[in-house]
């Protein structure tokens, strides 16, 4: 069971499993504290997905945490938008759940999809995870290890100073030295490779990695190879390492 990259989309194809993360449904609230006003994203989050879900024949969909946003607690735009969300997917394909650090109160919302532990779930080749914690050591079963939280960016300026970011794939190595210190079997056998997903909410903002230093977020982030890692648009297009992509000052 291989992988597949949606092109134009922050969505991963496991087998007959449709992955994205990073919805965080209520964002907006951030934006209009500060005097930004946009239109929920909930309703063309919901159109793209089911265009992917039409597009790849995908029999479940799984959402890798961070469905919601506001942490501590839930915002009255969750309460209303996340059970709609649901009730929409889960009576056309089965929906699965990996945590984040954002997802509490998610099983009175979603009462009817399914929840795996925080620790990630093993699908096929990939190890899908949230991010924000280490993984269960079943990880290194498999052939890529895939997680969000981050919201991984590249920042482009031209000759003008003008600066804008657009969201990538990363792909990198792992370190077993770094590995072995938390799994005694990371010392035996082949790495999986890590695949960190850009965030499928368009306004989730993002985190530029062709900085220094170079910031990724969460445990397993200690663990990149940072000289090999690689950045990829969501067009396809190979941007090369991201060591590569620092700009000089």
């Amino acid at each position: 069971m291989g992988i597949r990259f949606i092109t134009g989309e922050p969505a991963v194809l496991v087998g007959d499993s449709l992955v994205v993360t990073d919805l965080h449904i209520g964002v907006e609230i951030e934006f209009k504290r500060r005097g930004v006003h946009i239109p929920s994203q909930t309703k063309d989050m919901v159109k793209r997905l089911d265009r992917l879900l039409e597009k790849t024949k995908a029999k479940r969909l799984i959402l890798m945490g961070d469905i919601k946003h506001r942490v501590p607690g839930t915002s009255f735009q969750e309460l209303k938008e996340i059970p709609g969300f649901f009730h929409h997917f889960t009576r056309k394909v089965k929906a699965e759940i990996v945590p984040g650090n954002h997802d509490t109160n998610l099983k009175a919302l979603a009462p009817k999809a399914i929840i795996h532990p925080a620790k990630g779930v093993l699908v096929g080749d990939a190890y899908l995870c949230h991010g924000h914690a280490w993984p269960s050591e079943k990880f290194l079963r498999a052939r890529y290890i895939i997680m969000g939280h981050s919201h991984p960016q590249v920042e482009f300026r031209n000759s003008l100073g003008y600066r804008w970011s657009e969201p990538v794939w990363l792909r990198a190595p792992l370190k077993k030295a770094v590995l072995k210190k938390r799994f005694k079997s990371a010392g035996k056998g082949k790495l999986p490779m890590l695949v960190v997903m850009p965030s499928f909410n368009r306004f989730a903002g993002g985190e530029s990695v062709n900085r220094k230093p170079i910031h990724l977020l969460g445990p397993l982030a200690k663990a990149v190879d940072e000289r090999k890692a690689e950045a990829s648009l969501l067009d396809g297009t190979l941007l090369g390492k991201i060591r590569d992509l620092i700009p000089a000052d």
